[in-house]
């Protein structure tokens, strides 16, 4: 790219700034003589004169100008009540696009001529096509650096519902199978003994309820793992199920479902996506029960213009949102962690996600995700 220090010589100028534009704002790219304050200025396009060359494509000759912004008018090197002349050509990028201006000043006693413009708009096209490569080159790096980080929150998502399976199933199924073994182990002795019937009925006894509890909570872990209804019958459906099975924790759980929601084309979501929000709506859950001390939780899915609204709402205890996204090593650890992956897997399906929550108040976790 042609350097403000080679564009200054060339026209015989005091300086020049090179700008690049992301679309909304103008930031220096190059300027010459260097500033300090050269990194602190910032043009709105559309505002003052470099601003508008941005936002039309149109180049401006000034005999005299005096920009209004000091940090403008401190590259310029000029004083509050000194001008300046002033030429800005827009530097072109591709596809009609203004990649940012190339601004050069001088004494007002000498102004920039038609003849100047004329042969500063080759070079500054040069410079477009510079700014436009490298505006494409940091986007690249930022998608890359955005998908590396993705790529590690989903990782961690995945890692921690193992642990959280891992300890279900520890908690769960091992602790009853353990007790439901020392249960057969009393039961047989009795037999063996002949001695007690009646307690070896006891022990048995005993010992079906363990398998019935393991049962139901090996049946838990494969749904945490997978949905079935998910697959089966959609969305809607599988929210309903989960609902019902939350429903036998003694806490009231509702699921309101507009028209327009179960109208809408839910079930032709790509199935990644439909699997979020069912993990979403699952996480929400589980945290609400475990840590809210709710009467009532609502987990609710509605349309809203081109957008699927998914929320769960409880009248627990709620906590300081802030204070929670400042550390998980409170004494809100867990929950946080769940609404850290809930975050995540918001991320990774292009949702937004919004938590209100205040002490005594409740929480309500709303996830909003557009949709054709």
């Amino acid at each position: 790219m042609t350097s403000a220090a080679e564009l200054t010589d060339m026209l015989d100028a005091d300086g020049a700034v090179v700008l690049t534009s992301d679309g909304q704002e103008l930031t220096v790219a190059d300027c010459h003589p260097p500033h300090p304050a050269a990194a602190r200025l910032r043009i709105g396009v559309g505002f003052g004169v470099t601003g508008r060359v941005a936002r039309t494509g149109v180049p401006a000759l000034l005999a005299e100008d005096s920009p209004r912004n000091p940090h403008h008018r401190r590259v310029l090197g000029i004083a509050e009540d000194q001008t300046v002349a002033r030429v800005c050509v827009p530097a072109p990028g591709v596809h009609g696009v203004v990649a940012g201006v190339v601004a050069l000043h001088r004494d007002p006693g000498r102004p920039f001529t038609q003849e100047e413009l004329a042969l500063l708009t080759p070079y500054a096209a040069r410079v477009g096509l510079a700014l436009h490569a490298e505006r494409l080159w940091q986007d690249v790096h930022d998608h890359r650096s955005e998908r590396d980080r993705l790529i590690e929150q989903a990782i961690s998502a995945q890692e921690a519902e193992r642990r959280r399976i891992a300890f279900d199933l520890h908690d769960g199924v091992t602790t009853a199978l353990a007790s439901m073994s020392f249960h057969l182990s009393a039961a047989g002795m009795s037999i063996a003994e002949g001695s007690d019937h009646g307690r070896a009925q006891e022990e048995l006894a005993a010992a079906r309820r363990l398998a019935d509890v393991a049962y139901d909570a090996t049946r838990a872990a494969i749904s945490g793992l997978h949905s079935l209804v998910l697959d089966d019958l959609g969305l809607v459906a599988a929210l309903e199920s989960l609902t019902q099975g939350a429903n036998r924790s003694g806490v009231r759980v509702d699921l309101l479902v507009d028209g327009d929601a179960a109208e809408t084309r839910l079930d032709d979501l790509p199935d990644h996506v439909a699997a979020a929000l069912y993990r979403v709506a699952q996480e929400a859950l589980a945290n609400a029960l475990r840590h809210a001390e709710a009467d009532r939780i609502v987990l609710s899915l509605r349309r809203v213009g081109t957008s699927v609204v998914l929320g769960c709402s409880d009248d627990g205890v709620g906590f300081d949102v802030d204070a929670r996204r400042a550390g998980r090593s409170d004494e809100f650890g867990a929950q946080h962690f769940g609404l850290s992956s809930i975050a995540e897997r918001c991320a990774l399906i292009g949702a937004s996600l919004r938590v209100e929550s205040m002490p005594g108040r409740g929480t309500t976790v709303l996830v909003e995700l557009p949709v054709a």
